[in-house]
């Protein structure tokens, strides 16, 4: 019995056809939108392999920051209360840390080739 093809797998047959057998037969804007549908389809699958592990070190984080324990969206919309409110100081070592890891998170699925992202990945 033959499994079904796994999601990441799907969208990277997709991805492998545009790029090698469409994008080079368009101009133009086609061409540009085959770029721009073949982009979006790395970025679903960065989103598939890297958004639930990232999401869950960002709660984590946000857990020991606020010290309590509720999901994500409402995690974060109450740090940006506290923020705002001057509850948490901007210049807390834990805040500061826990943003720019949740930047690097981010960018890692939606930029991951950024030049300033690789140079702080690597350093």
């Amino acid at each position: 019995m033959n499994n079904p093809p796994s999601k990441e797998e799907l969208i990277t047959s997709v991805i492998e056809f545009i790029e090698n057998d469409i994008i080079d037969e368009l101009v133009g804007q086609k061409r540009f939108h085959a770029h721009v549908a073949k982009n979006s389809l790395q970025i679903i699958l960065r989103q598939l392999k890297l958004e639930e592990k990232n999401n869950r070190f960002e709660k984590n984080r946000l857990k020991e920051i606020l010290k309590m324990d509720k999901d994500l969206n409402e995690l974060n919309k109450i740090l940006c209360q506290k923020i705002d409110y001057e509850e948490i100081d901007i210049n807390n070592n834990d805040l500061i840390d826990h943003l720019f890891k949740t930047t690097m998170e981010k960018l890692s699925i939606d930029q991951p080739n950024y030049s300033a992202y690789l140079d702080e990945k690597t350093n």
